[in-house]
């Protein structure tokens, strides 16, 4: 396999193994590009984050660093990928008449596909010297403390109100039918820490706003959000505005 990443005008890009790991734009040096997957097409230039881990990974890949005409995504295959996919159940009209819900539950009941998801994460975030995974409530605290432990992170629950016995700060924020509101410990995060956000699946997006607007308000960093499943078509990633998401599965 070629040392350098090239993009082919079919779409597809052609990596090499060593640059898959370093695929978060945060960590980009002058002098390198294995953060980022480089392309031109008719005279535009645009740069996606890579969100595989390997080379036979099968992945849709988006980056918020370009303008959105501009979006580009990747298929790579990966038995793991799909794996995860067909172990994610699909509850028509749950919790109320018109959604479908996205049931992770029968993938933690299949532990070969949850290793999977876990190793994903860790595989792309181990060594971006991440020192805080806070986890949004709550299954957000089923994927993240084994990522915290692997990467040398600690792990901060992001909770609902009056869940937290200590003293907190709140930040609320707009659902589709109401407000809620989000808290963290004071003290939990410091200024200037570098904070992965993790949740099982982004729709609206409302709840990984809230956490991010909670975390920089003590003046941490979002290196970037990961979920499990997104629901692209309530393009919740839109409201993230330049803050990258990262997902294993895009269910429409």
């Amino acid at each position: 396999m070629m040392n350098t990443l090239r993009y082919l005008s079919s779409g597809i890009f052609v990596i090499s193994p060593k640059l898959l790991t370093s695929s978060l734009p945060t960590s980009v040096k002058p002098s390198s590009i294995s953060a980022l997957a480089r392309g031109e097409t008719a005279g535009r230039r645009f740069y996606s984050t890579i969100a595989a881990v390997r080379t036979d990974l099968k992945v849709k890949c988006f980056s918020n660093m370009a303008a959105p005409d501009h979006k580009k995504n990747v298929d790579v295959k990966d038995d793991r990928i799909s794996r995860i996919s067909s172990s994610i159940r699909v509850i028509p009209d749950f919790p109320k008449p018109g959604i479908m819900f996205q049931d992770i539950t029968t993938l933690l009941l299949d532990p070969v596909a949850f290793k999977d998801s876990i190793d994903l994460f860790i595989e792309r975030y181990k060594g971006k010297d991440i020192s805080v995974v806070a986890g949004v409530e709550a299954r957000g605290f089923i994927f993240g403390p084994p990522i915290a432990l692997a990467i040398g992170a600690k792990f901060v629950p992001m909770r609902k109100p009056n869940k937290l016995p200590g003293a907190v700060i709140s930040e609320e924020y707009s659902l589709e039918y109401g407000t809620d509101i989000m808290e963290m410990h004071v003290g939990a995060v410091q200024a200037g820490e570098r904070v992965l956000v993790i949740d099982d699946l982004i729709a609206t997006g409302g709840t990984l706003v809230a956490a991010i607007k909670l975390l920089e308000r003590v003046g941490a960093s979002i290196v970037e959000c990961a979920c499990v499943i997104e629901l692209p078509d309530l393009k919740g990633r839109d409201r993230l505005g330049d803050k990258p998401l990262f997902v294993l599965v895009s269910s429409t």
